[in-house]
């Protein structure tokens, strides 16, 4: 039996992280280190804030994870890492070579303006990613956990790694945003993937208005279909202007709706290779229990 996980707390690692976020900046730019450095530390800082918070303030006792899935995660995780810098790099030259120059605006405009329109590409395809259908099969991986930690935020098919990324970064090379004002948007993205999966105790309270927390990307794993809204993780501005807004109470459970129409969550070979086989296929092998299919 775990804890009472009622939310009555500030959850301090969280607004920690996002008061360190322009002082992490700020030092980037002086110190002209590179985009790719900067972000990998700034990584590497918030998953070894968040996992010690997991351990000394759990939302939940029963969402530790163990060796295994920390290994799992990080192994995909890395993978995502190689795909998302891949990715980033190919579109950006695609894109510069024919969108040539960069925006006047001020660097504040820039980075709300970068922020929400990241935002807006990545809602949608997110969204669309909860359909019924290839893209669903694609994105399910990151769904099947029964808990939710910062390393989760990690697991994800390389597929899903990949759209996204061009999601999100494909309006920003559009609106020819400055390279300083790409830094600061990523810095908050990874904060906001990381901290809104992490099982750390607390809440953001009525910044829940304006920024992505735990406590609504929660509901947003609900096995409740009600429940299961909040399609933005930075930002909850698309979803209350779509309808997909979800505040409440937490969730009973989190995970997937029909779980035995799956592989299971460890079973990452099954898993990557799902896009890639009929969603049919995999309901008639379990019911010949002839694959690794179910809750496990």
């Amino acid at each position: 039996m775990h804890r009472d996980h009622t939310p009555k707390r500030w959850n301090l690692p969280h607004l920690a992280l996002l008061s360190l976020l322009p002082l992490a900046w700020h030092f980037v730019q002086e110190h002209s280190i590179p985009p790719a450095v900067a972000l990998g530390v700034w990584l590497a800082l918030n998953l070894a804030v968040l996992l010690l918070a997991e351990r000394r303030r759990p939302y939940r006792d029963d969402w530790h994870g163990d060796k295994q899935i920390m290994r799992r995660d990080g192994l995909i995780g890395g993978v995502n890492v190689v795909v998302d810098a891949a990715v980033g790099a190919m579109l950006t030259a695609l894109v510069i070579a024919w969108l040539p120059g960069s925006s006047t605006w001020s660097l504040p405009l820039q980075v709300l303006a970068g922020v929400l329109a990241a935002e807006l590409g990545s809602y949608w395809v997110h969204r669309l990613s909860h359909a019924e259908g290839w893209l669903w099969r694609v994105h399910v991986m990151h769904h099947l956990p029964g808990r939710l930690t910062a390393t989760n935020a990690l697991l994800a098919h390389p597929i899903n790694a990949a759209y996204d990324k061009v999601a999100k970064l494909l309006p920003l090379l559009i609106l020819g945003l400055s390279p300083e004002a790409f830094v600061a948007i990523a810095l908050f993205g990874i904060t906001q993937a990381l901290a809104t999966h992490a099982n750390v105790a607390g809440t953001i309270g009525p910044l829940t208005w304006l920024l992505g927390g735990a406590e609504l990307h929660r509901l947003h794993h609900s096995t409740n279909e009600a429940e299961a809204g909040n399609f933005g993780t930075t930002l909850p501005v698309w979803d209350q202007v779509f309808g997909t807004y979800r505040r409440g109470a937490e969730p009973a459970t989190v995970g997937i709706f029909e779980p035995r129409r799956y592989p299971a969550e460890s079973a990452l070979g099954p898993l990557l290779m799902l896009p890639f086989k009929r969603a049919t296929s995999w309901v008639s092998c379990a019911m010949k229990r002839c694959c690794p299919i179910g809750v496990h």
